[in-house]
Formats: C-alpha cells, sequence, structure tokens
C-alpha cells in the first residue's frame, strides 16, 4: 500500500457526493489536506513501508492533527483518534477501566461476573482488532507524563499486546457472545475461552500519527523508533492553496491574498515566528471577513484583525 494524494477521489469541498452545493460551503479539517510537501508525503509513505509512527512536530495550527484524518480518508481506512491531556495514562490507548460503573453495579447487588465487561477498547486496540486497516491519531503526545510515549514501544513494535484481565481474580466467564457490536470489551474465543492479548499481523497493521507541540522534550528511545517529520509555519503560496481547498467555489483569490498577506505581516512582528497566527486562524479570518463583507483596509478590519490574528500576542499592539 502507497500513499498517493493525487488518489483522493473525494468531492470538491463544499459540494456532496452528487456535486451539489452544501449549505454552508466550507471544508471541514477531515475533509481537505494540502498535500504540497513532498517531505510530508515522503515521510507518510516511509512510516507506512517500515511499520513505524509517524511522528510530527510543528507549531500549534500548521496542520498536525488534520494529516492523520485525511490520509485515512484517501486510503479509505478506518480512523481511531485520542488527544492526550495531562491526565491521560498509558494504559487509555489500550483500554479504560469503568470503576465507577463497577462499583455502582456492586452496590446495586447488580455486578457482573464477567470482568470484561467494564473495559472499553482504546484506539490501539480497536485498531489492532478491527476487521479494516485503520490511521490511529495520538493528538498532543507532549502534554502527557514521559511514561506515556515510552509505554507505547512495545504494543508498536511487537503489534500485540496483552489483555488487561489475565491477571485480574475476576475473570468468570458467564457467556461466550462477546460485546454484541458494542465497543465494549469483550474477547471471547471459540468454546468461551478467554483471550488473553491482542495483535495483528504486519500487513493489516495500522499507520500510527503522533503529534507534538514540541513544549516537552519527547525520551530518545521513543524518538529514534519514529519516522520523524517537521511542519514549517505556511508561507503565502500554501495559504491560498489551503484558502482555495477548504473555500471551494467561495474562494475569492483577492480577498484570500490579502488576509494571507496581513498574516504574514502580524507573523513578522513577534519574535518567534512559530508563535504567530497559524494556518487555522488565517481560515477563521478569512471566513469572518467574506461572511461580514469586513474586509482588509475598512475601519472594521483593525477590529476583526484583532480578534482573528493578533490576539494579544506580544510585539502586536498597536499598528494597523
Amino acid at each position: 500500500m502507497e500513499f498517493d494524494p493525487a488518489a483522493d477521489t473525494s468531492p470538491p469541498p463544499g459540494r456532496d457526493v452528487e456535486g451539489r452545493a452544501d449549505t454552508v460551503g466550507y471544508a471541514a479539517d477531515h475533509e481537505v489536506y494540502v498535500f504540497d510537501d513532498e517531505e510530508v508525503v515522503l515521510a507518510v509513505n516511509v512510516a507506512l513501508k517500515t511499520g513505524r509512527p509517524l511522528l510530527l512536530f510543528g507549531p500549534p495550527g500548521s496542520g498536525k492533527s488534520s494529516l492523520a484524518p485525511n490520509v485515512a480518508r484517501i486510503l479509505g481506512w478506518d480512523f481511531h483518534p485520542h488527544v492526550v491531556t495531562a491526565r491521560t495514562e498509558p494504559e487509555d490507548l489500550l483500554w479504560r477501566f469503568d470503576a465507577l460503573r463497577r462499583l455502582n453495579d456492586a452496590q446495586a447487588r447488580k455486578l457482573h461476573p464477567d470482568i470484561r465487561r467494564y473495559y472499553t477498547k482504546g484506539p490501539l486496540w480497536r485498531a489492532f482488532a478491527g476487521p479494516e486497516r485503520s490511521v490511529v491519531l495520538i493528538d498532543e503526545i507532549d502534554k502527557a507524563d514521559p511514561d506515556l510515549p515510552n509505554s507505547l514501544l512495545g504494543p508498536l513494535g511487537s503489534l500485540s499486546f496483552a489483555l488487561p484481565w489475565c491477571e485480574d481474580d475476576h475473570t468468570a466467564l458467564d457467556d461466550a457472545d462477546g460485546n454484541n457490536g458494542s465497543d465494549e470489551a469483550g474477547e471471547a474465543g471459540e468454546a468461551g475461552v478467554m483471550e488473553k492479548s491482542v495483535s495483528v499481523p504486519p500487513e493489516r497493521a495500522p499507520l500510527v500519527v503522533i503529534t507534538t507541540n514540541d513544549e516537552r522534550e519527547l525520551p530518545k528511545p521513543f524518538l529514534r523508533r519514529c519516522i520523524v517529520v517537521e511542519l514549517e509555519a505556511p508561507t503565502r503560496k500554501h495559504l491560498l492553496k489551503v484558502a482555495a481547498a477548504h473555500l471551494g467555489d467561495r474562494y475569492d483569490a483577492v480577498l484570500a491574498g490579502q488576509v494571507a498577506d496581513h498574516i504574514i505581516g502580524v507573523r513578522g512582528m513577534v519574535r518567534d515566528a512559530a508563535a504567530g497566527p497559524s494556518t487555522a486562524e488565517y481560515l477563521d479570518a478569512l471566513k469572518a471577513s467574506q461572511q461580514l463583507g469586513v474586509t482588509p483596509g475598512t475601519p472594521e478590519w483593525k477590529a476583526l484583525e484583532t480578534v482573528t490574528l493578533r490576539k494579544r500576542r506580544e510585539g502586536t499592539e498597536g499598528g494597523a
């Protein structure tokens, strides 16, 4: 399997599969992506061929999170996202145990004898056990404790992991009918035999895309096992391509260029270019300008620019 953005057969932005205009006319982030950087396309294919995770660096709003769903869309694969927070535990990417539900059932004397009923599949479990190949997004991994990246080395290296109830004493199996299509865990084999692990063969392994805002240094052993690519701050040319892709029939080249010039101007005011307005903020400013009829050069533009692009960024106070 090779990833080729040119193979994208999705309808144009703002149109349904039959070519009719929708009520909004704008494409969502998961519906369109501008693959104009050959290095990014190469990195996706290297990750696919090697089975390694694809680790994306880049400033916030540079398109890191929207790359994965669009790769999945173009490949025709399933998509399993997970946004990491400071409270994310390593096992959350594999499963989640609903202790509160089990406690409530116990207090109500309705405790189920099968402990698996209290586990929910995480993104890697769904990807490993699913019927179709998939793309897994682990978003903003740098927000978690350093133990989380290292915890991925085992499952992603061996393409398998042990199930949590293997060493649990409360694993009575009352039935063998699985989870009846729900997302609750239930891995009973033939004749009610409880499965002890989940695995996936290399030819069906998911593509794992991991993003970081570089707020915390990632462990070196983890970095060595990833395909790494950094998304740069968008150029004016890239911004215009993004605008055309998202706006579709509503794309106005003159207005898009004017707003792009302003975002580049604001970026030049801040000390760190990466801290300047992002592609996402550019789209916000452009859509607002278009819908409200507020264009650069009008008295209202300064207020719109302040709330969409400047946002109290250091060095952008004042100015036209």
